[in-house]
């Protein structure tokens, strides 16, 4: 079973809408222009305001990076198919923190 198919199981839309849910505050002082970075980079607005808050403008460097916990994967590429995505979402909250 890949990394992928291991996170996507694991999700639970529940889950994560409750843990994005955290970022509403901080969400709000990410700089716009990163905002629309992400937006123009297909990246979904739930996903962003996780990674921005969290990351900061290096969460553009990340999404393109090979990911050991994602499989040597980029987190970009997670975003190709709903499923992916969701797995994506997975694993960001496995992050640790």
């Amino acid at each position: 079973m890949s990394m992928k198919d291991t996170c996507s199981s694991a999700f639970r839309q529940e889950h994560w809408d409750s843990f994005a849910q955290l970022f509403d505050e901080w969400y709000t002082r990410v700089p716009n222009e990163w905002k629309e970075n992400a937006r123009i980079k297909g990246i979904p607005d739930d996903i962003s305001k996780v990674l921005l808050c969290e990351m900061g403008d290096y969460a553009f460097k990340w999404m393109d990076k090979k990911v050991p916990a994602l499989g040597d994967q980029s987190p970009a590429s997670y975003l190709e198919t709903v499923e992916g995505a969701n797995a994506l979402r997975a694993a960001i909250m496995q992050m640790p923190r």
